[in-house]
């Protein structure tokens, strides 16, 4: 019985030390319509693979974070990108909200894109 109240309380104590991770939890917001939610907007901590889109809500969660500085990257198309320098601690929610504006396009661009598009269909 002592061996197993050992094994039981050993158990408890590597899994206690197991989650100390802290977490970013956020909403990526439209700028142009009264920050209304931008839903399946794609978030990435930069310099690694992970990526989330957003819900309909427009939530997203990185969980199992260990602590330290990260940089996450908020895009949707048509809007501009957005980089934020985000600081995660040990077992606490780093909460954020974003507003991302719609990006702009001047005709010059817009002409280059177009002939671009041709040359392609030739």
């Amino acid at each position: 019985m002592k061996q197993l109240i050992y094994t039981a309380l050993l158990l408890f104590t590597a899994l206690s030390f197991g989650q100390n991770t802290g977490f970013i939890i956020g909403k990526v917001l439209d700028n142009e319509v009264n920050n209304a939610p931008l839903v399946l907007a794609n978030v990435s901590i930069k310099g690694t693979a992970t990526t989330l889109n957003t819900d309909l809500t427009g939530l997203f969660i990185f969980e199992n974070l260990k602590a330290g500085d990260y940089t996450l990257v908020c895009s949707f198309a048509g809007y501009e990108t957005k980089e934020i320098n985000v600081h995660v601690t040990d077992l606490e929610a780093t909460e954020i909200k974003v507003s991302l504006s719609a990006s702009t396009i001047s005709l010059d661009e817009l002409a280059m894109l177009t002939s671009m598009a041709n040359v392609d269909e030739k």
